[in-house]
């Protein structure tokens, strides 16, 4: 991304643009250390399962089942991990979209409010605008959860599918 980006002129623009910036490179340091710790407590999670087979002194079969499983479980860890990564990266691109539309909104709503011609109008208009962002507060926190219910359903879906494959062995 380049440093020296040509914002429009219009200060509110030029925020919304290096908010946005901020908030991909935050994304991605975010993702890029969650694969990173991931990896690391994958390795660390292996180093000790060896440890503990050697220890309890098991061997064959019952190391073969026990590093079996604790490979299933590192996987469904990492599939959750991936998937609550990708609705971390979903919901910031919401919420950026939400922030742009409420900023152009606001304007919107700035430039109604200075086109009133008496307190009636403006004590309309004002009324109007406080209705509508309620509103919109209570759908986006709708979506929100939504969202949040549908994430929490995909990230517990490899740990169900594991569980239901133990209980059918």
């Amino acid at each position: 991304m380049s440093g020296n980006r040509d914002y429009t002129t219009n200060p509110t623009d030029k925020t919304a643009q290096a908010s946005a910036d901020v908030f991909r490179k935050v994304n991605e340091a975010a993702r890029d250390s969650a694969r990173s710790g991931l990896e690391t407590a994958t390795q660390g999670f292996q180093h000790l399962t060896d440890q503990f087979t050697q220890v309890l002194g098991f061997s064959g079969p019952q190391s073969e089942e026990l590093t079996r499983r604790s490979s299933e479980n590192v996987q469904a860890v990492t599939e959750a991990s991936a998937v609550i990564t990708k609705g971390a990266q979903e919901l910031s691109r919401e919420w950026l979209k939400l922030a742009q539309e409420r900023q152009a909104k606001n304007i919107e709503g700035i430039k109604r409010l200075a086109g009133c011609r008496s307190v009636q109008d403006l004590i309309a208009v004002q009324s109007e605008l406080l209705r509508d962002g309620v509103q919109e507060l209570i759908s986006t926190n709708k979506q929100f959860a939504e969202f949040s219910v549908r994430l929490a359903n995909e990230a517990a879906q490899p740990f169900q599918t594991r569980a239901s494959a133990s209980r059918a062995a």
